[in-house]
């Protein structure tokens, strides 16, 4: 056999490769490598002598902490290593000091692939700013390497020793300036997410309190690159896609991208592409391109000039309520004389964003010139949406995207909104394969929307910052709305610049100047609250400003989640009575602090706790009604109301802070309140809320695109000890598509308890349940007094419905079965709950647990849950969860409700289902 030897140096090179960490190539490009391993961090007053040495072969990193995962920020590595321990219990996150006054080193060694001509180092986020190191040479100094929304590429060619190991150093200075002392830097701010009496800077002397983790999320925080090219390389391909509306086809696509010439010669070449999609035939082009030395040149490839970039019948990305959220591929080579150069790829989506103002002018003092709403393929998009965050220090964990994106989906959500906290793509990445829409923008309040303390460092940095976000985000197809202001609106310089880089950046997308109202002009969005909780009849009233129009976020600062979440961030000798280990995990605004509002409406409408367990028992009642109200409200009243925003949807820690689910996933009155009220089909009940209060109203919302006839509309009220006092039914009721209609009004009942049951129910003409709904009402009216005296951050009724009576209601017991199966790695439980009795079982919450007295299982989803079940109906209810979940344990279920004991019994397990793939 003839043998064939290596090079010396080859074979040198290979057997290098092998002990040195290894980089990982990105899905978008093979010459991508993301420098993933190897990593090391330290405190910089751990390192003497001259700077260049750290990123020399020699220099001994070995007592510094490794990093497990990267990108990381310094404290997440500090947790990691067990310096800062288990950060989100009590007030530990208080404990590591200011970590933000002092500069970090992050280091690691990595091989780069011999054979190119040219090399890059590429930053997706570094915070704040950075001096970098190659082999003993600085790549970039502080003052080029700046901003935590900046993108950052340097070309080491020069430095780089290709088939050999080179070190890489970054050492990060932390976000220094605090507004209010001395200036600002445009990094991010928690605001009042976290409490900033207790965690962040503060100056008693000028009574300034500024909310931040210890290092400040500093940090290598995105993504690093080492770019192996020719002498072309791609950047930022981008696809444009125009629908003739109304019609849908053809699509006109136009495609861009950026070509640098890495070296000091002219280079001519050839730029192909291909956009595919299964099922559909391929699409190619090419062109001649000519660049000079060291030059970066846009091309854009347009319908005009290749006609097969005019597609007909699209396979359009539609939202996932209305459709498939369909993706092509775009692939993009460069070629000189038949070598490609650099080759990169995208996925994106074929459809089209247009944004309006509706006629109403309501409240002139909140803004004229109507409500912003969106349009999506041509079709009125009612956005019913929550406030996305990350975690606290910008952990990227793939499995906390996935089961958050379930939750956004099982809940019904349509929107996810950022207010900055734009970290790792993966999750923008998931909306668009999931077909969630996704509205950015820049955070409020801090340093972002303090113009008059900008430098000309930090006015050049906003823009750099937006021309690196817009040229991530405008690739996605579920990116549907830009905010270039949150509260605020920037000064005409500044907004006119942004106005121009979206334009040069060819943004397709909505855009809005500000959020807010009360600025020089108003984009028809408001954001004036509430932030607090709210009684139910306030949503559909009619006289208040915030409760209706356009809303970028609105909710409550004060959400207490179910007890076996307190219990696992709180100590057990802190967990009652309330005390300042609540309030560390709490907002921060005045009320909001001491979780004053909450306790108020708990004890003024249900009546006093005199424990944690009753206290988060009667918190989810009124977190259930008042989110379930806010929901439906923007579904029944579509001509003033487009948009509305939960504040918020998850939290980035364990926290009692706005949420519909809570840091470990478990979900409290709020999730399902929001569920009931997103369902496509619902049957709603408005409270006595308008007019004079004496007659209530029954809407039916049709949210699918097809219209429903021949439904029965029935509504019965029950006293509290489950005897009937009235009924009414409407038969052949028709309601069109994406609509909603008064099905019929309901006077006052004269002979119900002080407190009384509304059920409302749905059918279709087979009789089938279409949907249900279980209201419980007072007979005295909440009334939360004149409109002009109304506050953001404040919970304080005229009048209070008087609620107390269900901590009496008559006990009662109810029958419960259930099986499990399992299929693929998911497991399917099937409740079925019957009450025999003539009495009302209240606010039934079931939970799938592991074994008879282990936690519930989380990430799941229920199809309902905090059930009422009227007498003699039975209810079935569906959990889906991952099976690894369980571990060595049998599933159980656990069952208790407001009138009924707890009680526990296993899952009757059935044949599985055995996977077809």
């Amino acid at each position: 056999m003839k043998r064939h030897l290596l090079p010396a140096c080859v074979l040198f090179s290979s057997l290098l490769v092998l002990f040195l960490p290894q980089a990982s190539a990105s899905p978008h490009s093979p010459n991508l490598l993301e420098l993933q391993s190897g990593w090391r961090m330290t405190s910089a007053k751990n390192v003497s002598g001259d700077d260049a040495l750290v990123s020399q072969a020699a220099f001994d990193d070995s007592h510094w902490y490794p990093i497990q995962r990267m990108p990381a920020t310094v404290l997440q590595v500090l947790e990691d290593n067990g310096v800062s321990k288990n950060l989100y219990q009590g007030m530990n996150l208080a404990t590591p000091g200011d970590l933000w006054k002092q500069d970090w080193w992050y280091r690691t060694t990595f091989a780069a692939p011999p054979g190119h001509t040219a090399y890059s180092l590429i930053f997706k986020g570094i915070n704040y700013r950075a001096e970098i190191w190659l082999n003993g040479h600085r790549v970039a100094r502080r003052d080029q390497a700046v901003g935590m929304y900046g993108q950052f590429e340097f070309n080491v060619t020069e430095f780089i020793v290709p088939g050999g190991a080179n070190v890489l150093a970054v050492k990060i200075t932390p976000e220094q300036a605090v507004l209010g002392e001395d200036g600002v830097e445009l990094a991010d701010s928690w605001f009042d997410w976290i409490n900033w009496k207790y965690i962040g800077f503060h100056n008693p002397k000028k009574n300034l309190d500024v909310s931040f983790v210890p290092d400040r999320n500093a940090g290598v925080w995105k993504r690093v690159y080492l770019s192996s090219t020719g002498p072309v390389a791609i950047r930022n391909p981008y696809v444009s896609t125009d629908l003739p509306l109304p019609a849908t086809s053809p699509a006109a696509l136009t495609v861009y991208c950026d070509l640098q010439n890495n070296t000091s010669k002219p280079v001519s070449g050839t730029l192909t592409g291909e956009i595919s999609r299964p099922g559909k035939p391929i699409i190619a082009f090419q062109k001649t391109v000519t660049l000079l030395r060291d030059e970066l040149k846009e091309v854009a490839l347009t319908p005009a000039d290749f006609a097969q970039l005019s597609v007909s019948d699209p396979d359009l990305w539609w939202p996932y309520r209305w459709g498939q959220p369909n993706l092509y591929h775009l692939q993009l080579d460069f070629k000189i004389l038949d070598h490609v150069s650099d080759t990169q790829a995208i996925d994106f989506g074929i459809r089209k964003i247009t944004q309006h103002r509706d006629t109403d002018n309501q409240f002139p003092e909140v803004g004229t010139g109507g409500n912003f709403y969106l349009k999506i393929n041509g079709r009125d998009y009612l956005i019913r949406g929550g406030v996305y965050s990350p975690d606290l220090l910008y952990r990227n964990d793939p499995e906390r995207d996935a089961a958050t994106m379930r939750y956004v989906k099982d809940l019904g959500l349509n929107l996810l909104r950022w207010e900055s906290k734009i970290a790792d793509d993966s999750m923008i990445d998931r909306a668009d394969r999931e077909g969630v829409p996704v509205m950015l923008g820049w955070m409020c309040c801090q340093q972002w929307e303090h113009w008059e303390d900008w430098s000309a460092e930090d006015h050049w940095v906003a823009r750099a910052s937006l021309r690196a976000r817009i040229r991530e985000l405008r690739s996605h197809a579920s990116v549907v709305l830009w905010a270039s202001g949150s509260d605020g609106l920037p000064p005409d310089p500044v907004l006119n610049d942004y106005t121009q880089i979206l334009k040069e950046l060819h943004w397709q997308n909505a855009v809005v100047d500000t959020v807010a109202a009360g600025n020089r002009t108003w984009s028809g969005i408001q954001m004036i609250g509430p932030y607090v909780w709210r009684p139910p009849y306030y949503w559909f009233s009619e006289k208040y400003a915030t409760s209706r129009g356009s809303s970028a976020e609105e909710g409550d600062n004060e959400t207490i989640p179910p007890v076996e979440s307190l219990k696992k961030f709180i100590p057990p000798d802190k967990l009652w009575p309330i005390n300042e280990y609540w309030f560390f995990h709490s907002g921060a605004n005045e009320g909001n602090n001491t979780l004053e509002n909450v306790q108020r409406v708990l004890e003024k409408r249900y009546g006093p706790s005199h424990s944690v367990e009753e206290f988060s028992k009667k918190a989810q009642l009124a977190h259930y009604e008042d989110v379930r109200a806010q929901l439906e409200t923007y579904a029944t009243h579509w001509s003033n109301r487009k948009m509305t925003v939960h504040w918020m949807m998850n939290n980035p820690w364990p926290s009692l802070f706005g949420h519909l689910f809570d840091y470990y996933f478990k979900q409290g009155g709020g999730y399902f309140g929001a569920k009931k009220a997103l369902r496509p089909l619902a049957i709603v009940w408005d409270y006595y809320a308008t007019g004079d209060r004496s007659t209530a109203k029954l809407h039916v919302v049709n949210q699918t695109l097809e219209p429903r006839e021949h439904l029965t509309v029935s509504v019965a009220y029950y006293s509290l000890d489950g005897s009937r006092k009235y009924s009414n039914e409407v038969k052949d009721f028709r309601i069109a598509a994406s609509s909603s209609a008064e099905a019929m009004s309901i006077p006052r009942i004269p002979d119900t308890t002080s407190t009384y049951f509304v059920r409302c129910e749905l059918r279709d003409a087979a009789g089938s349940l279409l949907a249900q709904n279980a209201y419980w009402a007072s007979t005295t009216d909440d009334d939360l007094g004149d409109p002009k005296n109304e506050t953001q951050f404040k919970t304080d009724l005229a009048k209070w419905a008087d609620l107390s009576a269900l901590n009496t209601m008559p006990r009662t017991t109810i029958k419960a079965s259930a099986t499990f199966t399992e299929a693929n790695g998911e497991g399917t439980a099937t409740i079925t709950l019957t009450n025999p009795t003539n009495r009302i079982a209240f606010f039934l919450r079931a939970e799938i647990t592991q074994g008879a007295d282990g936690e519930e299982i989380l990430p799941i989803t229920y199809d309902d849950n905090y059930v009422t079940l009227f007498p003699r109906e039975t209810r079935t209810i569906v959990a889906i969860f991952r099976t690894p979940a369980l571990a060595s344990h049998a599933p159980a279920l656990r069952l208790e409700g407001y009138n009924v004991d707890k009680q526990t019994l296993p899952l009757k397990a059935l044949p599985s289902v055995m996977s077809t793939n």
